[in-house]
């Protein structure tokens, strides 16, 4: 049900391509309040690290746990991508969607990106992203590829700038800018800040809304 969580949270911040990247050898972590229908779920947090190379790594681990009508639903993901040259190198995931398991690894090669989950592979176009959520595809683009971090599925998607909005990192209010990613079961809305980081991410899944909201920014 929560398979869109991370889409976009897509994803775990996202960082604009052409945007600040960070300094080599920077590490940054979001952490992120996680609200299914309104109620308090669990946590998203991203950890970004920087190397002298220009290689990112970025992990992210998401814990929720919620009572939805009569049953409990709990998710937990853990996520690995080594990205260089805004291009994706490799992603090693692990999720538990409430007793469903997925492994999923993925690796960049001559031909675009060889994704494998639980043992079925499939491919995606070099330039795609993933549901980590934390850069953005090229605005400039609207037909993106996403690949999903929980299962390993490759999404053809639209990429829609909605307009400009007030956003908060740390106490600090500024302008940043909405984008609507869709695809086939992926409808998400992304705020980002004016450093291109998430800041907000609100997804329906399954009939119920979760919405991603940045709590605080560390380094």
């Amino acid at each position: 049900m929560l398979r869109t969580l991370t889409r976009a949270g897509t994803v775990a911040g996202l960082l604009l391509l052409g945007a600040v990247q960070g300094r080599a050898a920077e590490t940054e972590t979001r952490t992120y309040s996680v609200t299914v229908d309104g109620k308090p779920a669990g946590t998203h947090t991203i950890t970004l690290r920087a190397a002298d190379d220009g290689t990112h790594t970025v992990t992210a681990a998401t814990d929720v746990r919620v009572r939805i009508a009569i049953k409990t639903y709990t998710y937990t993901l853990r996520s690995t991508e080594v990205w260089k040259a805004d291009k994706l190198v490799s992603i090693d995931a692990y999720t538990n969607d409430d007793g469903k398991r997925y492994q999923v690894k993925a690796a960049a090669g001559p031909d675009g990106l060889t994704v494998t989950a639980n043992g079925v592979a499939r491919t995606a176009a070099a330039a795609a992203v993933t549901t980590t959520g934390w850069k953005l595809p090229d605005p400039k683009a609207k037909d993106v590829t996403v690949i999903d971090t929980e299962n390993g599925s490759v999404t053809p998607a639209r990429l829609d700038a909605l307009g400009p909005v007030q956003v908060a990192v740390n106490g600090q209010v500024a302008t940043g800018q909405r984008y609507k990613l869709t695809g086939v079961k992926l409808d998400a809305e992304w705020w980002l800040d004016p450093a291109g980081r998430l800041v907000r991410q609100a997804v329906v899944s399954d009939g119920h809304r979760i919405v991603l909201t940045l709590t605080g920014v560390a380094r």
